[in-house]
């Protein structure tokens, strides 16, 4: 089954998902690079990864929406927030708790939130 794990971070310290904020601990910045590098060659290597991305500064954004049939686009997010989606890995596990057993090991899980949600396919109904 498909999962992706969503990653969320705090939009005032984001510098990338896995890394902590400018001024930290150079030490724990490179001890959660390499348990991330780690983490990715083991589901690369098992098959279970099938993508992984980290996204750009939520201020990079543009926002597209339909108002009177008019088309919007604004820059910047939807709205202020205090967690901004940072990036995202698709997986393919073989069940919910592998799902959250990958998701523990992603360094976002110990100072933000990694969110699990199953993949729907195209027609909605399966999953």
């Amino acid at each position: 089954m498909r999962y992706v794990l969503l990653i969320h971070s705090d939009p005032d310290s984001w510098v990338h998902p896995m890394f902590l904020p400018s001024g930290s601990d150079v030490d724990l910045c490179d001890a959660r690079a390499a348990a991330f590098d780690k983490l990715l060659r083991e589901i690369t290597e098992s098959g279970e990864l099938i993508a992984a991305s980290a996204l750009a500064d939520p201020i990079t954004s543009t926002t597209v929406r339909r108002s009177g049939g008019a088309l919007l686009a604004t820059d910047g997010p939807v709205v202020p927030a205090r967690s901004h989606l940072a990036g995202f890995l698709v997986v393919d596990v073989d069940s919910p708790q592998r799902a959250v057993e990958v998701a523990a090991r992603l360094p976002a899980a110990g100072d933000g939130r990694v969110e699990i949600r199953p993949v729907m396919g195209l027609s909605g109904m399966e999953m």
